[in-house]
């Protein structure tokens, strides 16, 4: 198990709801809410992943999916990251008071962060765990585990994850005015 922070989630969210219709706890307690990267296509929202990856809520958990707000910022225990049916997965188990976090889940989009090369080996520092990856023409997002001090490159420049009590949640991608990561 691991802590993880959330600082933002991915675009794309659904949900699998129990199987028995006469279950009183069918939308909610044996419900799952899953989310992930993805872009814009028309008036849908699509996967186009190019790393295919999700997180996991049970509906047993600490996660309301009706305000998913309230659990940026928070700190969950969380499964190790696997592969299974063909992606990348996380299961997040429950919320935690944690004195910090082992990783900090970070979203980045083309939108608010500059467009990314994926292709290229450098345009993450090593320790940088995607989790998911979506990509169509100039849209892009990318949901990953990061540690204090890891770095992103983009077509704006490079974005270093800043931990500070006095940032909000606790953590922020920074944009680095000399382009060298610390």
């Amino acid at each position: 198990m691991m802590p993880v922070k959330v600082i933002s989630f991915g675009s794309n969210w659904w949900a699998r709801f129990g199987r028995d219709p006469q279950d009183r706890f069918r939308y909610t307690r044996h419900a799952a809410y899953f989310n992930s990267t993805g872009v814009r296509y028309g008036n849908r929202m699509r996967r186009y992943w190019v790393v295919p990856g999700l997180l996991r809520f049970n509906g047993v958990g600490d996660f309301n999916l009706q305000f998913p707000g309230r659990a940026v910022g928070k700190i969950f225990e969380c499964a190790d990251l696997i592969f299974a049916l063909g992606g990348n997965r996380v299961l997040f188990t429950r919320k935690v008071d944690s004195s910090g976090p082992d990783y900090f889940l970070v979203v980045v989009s083309s939108d608010r962060f500059g467009g990314f090369d994926f292709e290229v080996p450098g345009w993450k520092s090593q320790s940088v765990t995607p989790i998911a990856v979506s990509h169509l023409r100039e849209k892009q997002e990318a949901m990953l585990l990061m540690r204090a001090g890891d770095w992103v490159r983009s077509a704006l420049g490079v974005w270093q994850l800043r931990v500070a009590t006095g940032l909000s949640y606790g953590a922020a991608l920074q944009l680095l005015e000399d382009g060298i990561p610390d």
